[in-house]
């Protein structure tokens, strides 16, 4: 192989996506430190923080942008941008995961 072929392994595991991951993983631990968890529980939720901002990438201002509107173009791809998106993302992931993952039943899917 040439020295210019890409390699899968470094164009996702790339210095861009540690430092995603990493604000993520602060969002996750500020979430934690907030609501005063154990910190088994601080872990975890610093664990689903850092994993899903590293999940959502570059893609995180398309994924916030409900509650963050819109962006400048050359705004959203700028790394102070994708690092306080990432921080957001660590701060709200485990909430948004946990509402996917337990399915909340409404009131017409209750069985009585």
């Amino acid at each position: 192989m040439a020295a210019q072929d890409p390699n899968l392994f470094s164009e996702v595991f790339n210095q861009r996506a540690g430092i995603l991951a990493f604000f993520g993983a602060l969002g996750g631990s500020v979430r934690a430190v907030t609501l005063k968890t154990t910190w088994r529980e601080g872990l975890r939720v610093m664990f689903v923080g850092g994993a899903v901002a590293f999940g959502v990438g570059v893609l995180g201002p398309t994924v916030l942008k409900p509650w963050i509107g819109d962006l400048p173009d050359d705004a959203s791809s700028l790394i102070g941008t994708l690092t306080a998106v990432a921080f957001l993302t660590g701060l709200l992931a485990v909430t948004i995961v946990e509402r996917f993952i337990s399915g909340e039943e409404t009131p017409d899917d209750q069985k009585t």
